[in-house]
């Protein structure tokens, strides 16, 4: 039965039959309404939050490569490098706070993004960091600031026998102490076997006073072959060990130059900062002129003292190793200097950040290093937080290549 042919149902079965297309329709043919979703920029609050950002990125950027440029850069340049990373990361998790909150404005995410590349062109290449494997002769570099040998939480009562133990389960053939004095080497080279050129710090020559010492070991296949005191500015009594190590069977090759370094210190104390900031609660400003009076001497001095440590470097023709503390973070100016013309081992061979203090006992800072020069391949960088100071040791497997 075709649909068109009458049907044999009774009327009340049969369907409805369809209703007018008309009917359906809006008979006044309005558009369906629509709602216009209001952008999120936070307004005027929005607009001057991204912009202040706007400002801390340029002025992050301009720290980090005023920092690499400038040999002695004003005190509060200093602190904010040393802290670079830290900020770095604290900027970027405010600007993907901003983000989300304003996220039809355009700024923020161009910010992070800027703060990210620059974050990965600093610290990147340290973080991919996993050593080479050459053909040559094995070299193992230790360097430890043993802060006079005044111990720690676990040098069980004997911080000499601490500090020898840690040595002797490293096994290096060269060790770069730091805050050592003559006594302390004295103390420590019969345990160990060492063979070292030591120097107080102003070279005067007393045996108490804390100092740097160049050693090799005495079970090692190098041996010291001459060493002496070096000062770093001629107009300064301020010294670092420069010790010339050989193969002990007499195998031919390059004699190779270690440089025990301790850069100028800082002598203030966690202990002023804190007491200069209750101070300056208080009213009295005072104490945070003399604190950034310190601050300048002590950058002017590493800035000399790092001048005249690169060009003895730069006129050295002998694979050479400088180890030591310097007191400065990597993003400092003489380590972008060094980083043309050695390598870091821990940013060729180490894991991660390798801090080794902990400022105000918390917050980790890299300021002892191990440079080696192109002759060398680095195999490995480690560190190794050993209780006996508040200093961790930094060791590196170094291949002198053939």
């Amino acid at each position: 039965m075709s649909p068109d042919e009458p049907s044999d149902l009774p009327a009340d079965v049969l369907p409805p039959p369809p209703e007018p297309l008309a009917e359906l329709v809006d008979p006044e043919n309005r558009p369906a309404p629509v709602v216009i979703k209001q952008p999120r920029t936070g307004g005027r609050l929005g607009g001057a939050a991204s912009a202040l950002s706007a400002l801390a990125v340029v002025a992050l950027v301009a720290t980090a490569v005023a920092g690499r440029e400038l040999r002695g850069p004003p005190a509060t340049l200093t602190v904010v490098v040393t802290f670079l990373p830290y900020l770095t990361l604290a900027l970027a998790v405010w600007l993907f706070a901003l983000w989300s909150l304003v996220p039809d404005r355009k700024l923020p995410p161009v910010l992070l993004t800027v703060v990210g590349v620059m974050a990965t062109v600093l610290w990147g290449p340290a973080w991919a960091a996993r050593g080479e494997v050459v053909e040559g002769e094995a070299l193992r570099v230790m360097s430890w600031n043993v802060r006079r040998l005044w111990g720690g939480p676990d040098d069980l009562g004997d911080p000499a026998a601490c500090v020898a133990r840690a040595i002797a389960e490293e096994s290096p053939d060269v060790v770069s102490l730091l805050e050592v004095s003559a006594v302390d080497v004295e103390a420590l080279a019969p345990q160990l076997g060492l063979e070292c050129i030591h120097s107080d710090y102003t070279g005067s020559g007393a045996r108490s006073t804390g100092g740097i010492a160049a050693c090799v070991r005495k079970d090692s296949p190098w041996k010291l072959r001459r060493g002496w005191a070096q000062r770093f500015v001629d107009a300064e009594a301020w010294y670092y060990a420069f010790a010339e190590v050989e193969r002990r069977d007499g195998a031919e090759g390059h004699v190779v130059n270690l440089l025990s370094v301790h850069l100028h210190p800082y002598s203030f104390q966690p202990s002023w900062l804190r007491e200069t900031m209750d101070d300056l609660a208080s009213g009295q400003a005072r104490g945070i002129f003399d604190l950034f009076q310190a601050g300048e001497e002590v950058t002017r001095g590493q800035g000399a003292q790092a001048k005249a440590l690169l060009e003895r470097v730069e006129g050295l023709k002998d694979p050479t190793i400088i180890a030591g503390d310097f007191n400065s973070t990597r993003d400092a100016h003489i380590h972008a200097r060094l980083r043309g013309h050695m390598s870091d081992a821990w940013e060729r061979g180490g894991q991660g950040a390798g801090p080794t203090v902990r400022f105000g006992g918390t917050v980790p800072l890299r300021i002892d290093y191990v440079y080696a020069s192109d002759d060398f391949a680095v195999r490995e960088a480690r560190t190794a937080e050993v209780g006996c100071s508040d200093h961790a040791a930094v060791s590196a497997d170094l291949i002198l290549r053939k």
